[in-house]
């Protein structure tokens, strides 16, 4: 849920805040007595203790109180459940063990079933230090290979710092790497980086041409986070993000002509 929290955000003291989610348990246990926020105006991710919302207190009767502690129940488990959208988000797979077929594959250097096991090693159950760093080594190798999920699941887990050191130069090469090659969730990531400034300075014109060309390419996420970065362009910058949007699509696709023409 994004309901509007009654906290300031240190980064630019802007009182538009959401609730965030957690990334991870870890994340949780690290930061006793505090929640997560996200800043509306510059996007700010910190954390602060939860705060009452303001606005005119009731008094509720004893007939009334196991309603209302309903109420707050099931706000609690559905607020929580939400996942924020810097968190590396995947499917959790059915068995958490590698099957053998699987493993083989991986180690003939096949890049789909290695980020298949990648998936298993941070997704499926019980997780380990370990095992992520296993994971990393199988993205890393599928990454170099050009498979751009790898590239794109990679950057996500540098960018998070979450199983690997947070490292937002190797998070901007791999996602970039993935948006230039049109994967949509790179470009969808890629805007990302240019809307928080993570890893390069903040760029609201190029977040938009990048979440831009991933609607385009059916990244249904990038349709949100572009109007939200609409709301912050002049009518100028706008004018330009689009013009740059189709001159990236056209460089790209007569790019891909050549190629063609090639073989």
């Amino acid at each position: 849920m994004t309901l509007h929290a009654n906290v300031t955000c240190p980064a630019c003291r802007s009182q538009d805040c959401r609730k965030s989610g957690w990334r991870s348990d870890v994340e949780r246990q690290t930061n006793p007595g505090l929640r997560p926020y996200r800043c509306r105006t510059c996007h700010h991710r910190f954390w602060a203790p939860p705060r009452a919302s303001s606005g005119r207190r009731f008094a509720f009767s004893a007939g009334a109180l196991p309603l209302v502690l309903i109420a707050i129940a099931v706000f609690w488990v559905f607020d929580e459940r939400r996942v924020d959208d810097d968190a590396v988000q995947e499917p959790i797979p059915a068995a958490t063990a590698v099957d053998p077929h699987t493993l083989r594959e991986a180690q003939e250097g096949d890049a789909e079933a290695q980020v298949r096991i990648a998936k298993v090693l941070l997704f499926g159950g019980v997780q380990s230090g370990e095992q992520a760093g296993e994971a990393v080594r199988w993205l890393q190798s599928a990454a170099e290979k050009g498979h751009p999920g790898a590239m794109v699941m990679l950057g996500k887990l540098y960018r998070s710092g979450f199983g690997v050191l947070q490292d937002y130069g190797e998070a901007l090469k791999w996602i970039r790497t993935a948006a230039e090659r049109g994967h949509p969730d790179g470009m969808l990531e890629l805007g990302r980086l240019y809307r928080d400034g993570v890893g390069m300075s903040r760029d609201p014109v190029l977040a938009y041409v990048w979440f831009n060309r991933a609607a385009a390419a059916l990244q249904v996420d990038a349709v949100r986070h572009r109007a939200d970065v609409a709301r912050g362009l002049t009518a100028d910058q706008l004018k330009e993000a689009q013009a740059q949007s189709l001159a990236l699509e056209a460089g790209e696709a007569g790019a891909k002509l050549a190629q063609d023409n090639a073989k």
